[in-house]
């Protein structure tokens, strides 16, 4: 082999990583860009399933950062709604007895059926962390279930929970409110009392106008969904805590 070849092959080994590396760069800002487009082109979104047809949606991965930042108040005897979706991976062994409450009987899943709007048998003073995610939207008796929820957290229980903002509106699931940040903090400080309330609003104008569209967190740089502004939120959680 000649020199030159030797030399032009000594320039292709090195320079063959950084090229591939950019060729990975550039397809995956294709396949993003394939999705952003959709923000502004046809009528039709990417999903009528809030994106769950597509990955993670974007209201759930706001649900999560912010199950993330206070996973250590899961814990104890805790309480979700429908399915163990949340408590046992956020908690994990700090969960030590966990039960799902359904509203009627067709939930197989359930170990506590009740109605948080009428008279029932859950006792009071009973968990010491409640996750009540997507739930209070479609209440008709908001002020009631906020009430009895307080009612059944023991005391220094509290009380983690999501509500959608910015979303498509899914009749079979018969949705019948939207929060604010202030609307949400007001519901949760009729029965804890405002100072033992915090609230927090995930999402801009941009993950705001996905979230509807169908898209998934995958299609926004890091950065994008970092960014908050709460006149815009996609996602609005509150922690309420029981007075002791």
């Amino acid at each position: 082999m000649s020199k030159a070849s030797e030399s032009s092959n000594g320039l292709l080994a090195l320079f063959a990583k950084p090229i591939q590396d950019a060729g990975k760069r550039v397809r995956r800002f294709i396949e993003a860009s394939a999705g952003r487009i959709r923000l502004t082109l046809g009528v039709e979104p990417l999903s009528f399933f809030y994106g769950h047809d597509r990955g993670l949606p974007i209201c759930r991965h706001y649900l999560e950062q912010f199950l993330q930042e206070f996973a250590g108040d899961i814990r104890g005897h805790c309480l979700e709604f429908q399915s163990d979706l949340y408590a046992t991976r956020f908690g994990g062994s700090a969960v030590t007895q966990l039960d799902i409450l359904h509203v009627d009987r067709s939930n197989p899943l359930a170990t506590i059926v009740a109605d948080l709007t009428k008279s029932n048998d859950v006792p009071s003073d009973r968990f010491d962390c409640i996750i009540c995610t997507f739930v209070l939207h479609v209440i008709p008796d908001l002020d009631r279930a906020v009430a009895d929820l307080h009612r059944i957290l023991k005391p220094g229980g509290v009380l983690l929970v999501s509500v959608p903002h910015i979303s498509m509106f899914a009749p079979q699931y018969h949705e019948l409110w939207r929060f604010t940040p202030e609307g949400l903090h007001l519901a949760l400080s009729r029965a804890f009392g405002a100072e033992n309330v915090a609230v927090r609003a995930y999402g801009s104008s941009l993950t705001a106008a996905g979230q509807i569209r169908g898209l998934v967190p995958e299609e926004f740089t890091q950065a994008e969904l970092d960014y908050q502004d709460e006149r815009f939120a996609v996602t609005v959680c509150g922690r309420a805590v029981k007075r002791s």
